[in-house]
């Protein structure tokens, strides 16, 4: 009983917890807190996370491999974790707009053609996993007292950006980052240090 009500407070706090024996613990929380982003996320969760997308990514490449569809798609990491990538502009939906034309909406970029049943396997698992690799981020950056928006230098400034997120997030915690634990529309907390003696405990 303790073990399951155990289990439940660390896979539902929104502050960082320490999971660093627990990949459980990690990948439930990936799932179910995947869909905010206030609240933190410690290390040991992050990183618990990023090996699991790994193991996963590596039996998706290996069935690319034995399909003989590494024309098509490839791997890709960064602070986001780790995904495939199409090498490939699928067409997803097209739109006729007469007998001669028609528009279509795609994803990836590169030689026009049109997804096979695995392909379109593989690219819903990249879709359904895109908001809380975002979200997992944001929290991470927010136990490092940083803000999203920190983001936008992997979109704006290419390697140096990677480089610069990747230093946050394999950085230590910070205390003023409790900060982040309400939701947007709760207003901003301020760590209370008097609750813990003068200091606010991190999660490495």
């Amino acid at each position: 009983m303790g073990d399951r009500a155990s289990f439940r407070s660390r896979v539902t706090v929104q502050g960082p917890v320490d999971v660093s024996g627990r990949p459980d613990v990690a990948w439930v929380r990936f799932w179910t807190q995947g869909w905010r982003f206030h609240g933190r996320a410690s290390r040991s969760e992050f990183f618990w996370v990023i090996a699991l997308q790994a193991v996963v990514v590596l039996a998706v490449w290996w069935l690319v491999v034995q399909l003989g569809m590494t024309a098509r798609w490839t791997v890709y990491a960064d602070p986001f974790g780790i995904v495939p990538s199409p090498q490939v502009g699928f067409h997803l939906f097209e739109i006729h707009r007469d007998r001669y034309s028609a528009a279509w909406w795609g994803y990836g970029t590169g030689r026009d053609t049109w997804p096979d049943s695995w392909d379109v396997a593989i690219i819903v698992g990249v879709l359904v996993t895109a908001i809380p690799r975002w979200s997992l981020l944001v929290r991470r950056l927010h136990d490092r007292d940083h803000t999203g928006v920190w983001i936008l230098l992997l979109v704006f400034t290419g390697p140096i950006g990677w480089l610069v997120v990747t230093g946050m997030v394999v950085s230590r915690a910070r205390v003023r980052g409790a900060r982040f634990d309400r939701g947007v529309f709760a207003g901003r907390r301020e760590p209370d240090l008097a609750a813990d003696g003068g200091a606010l405990t991190t999660i490495r």
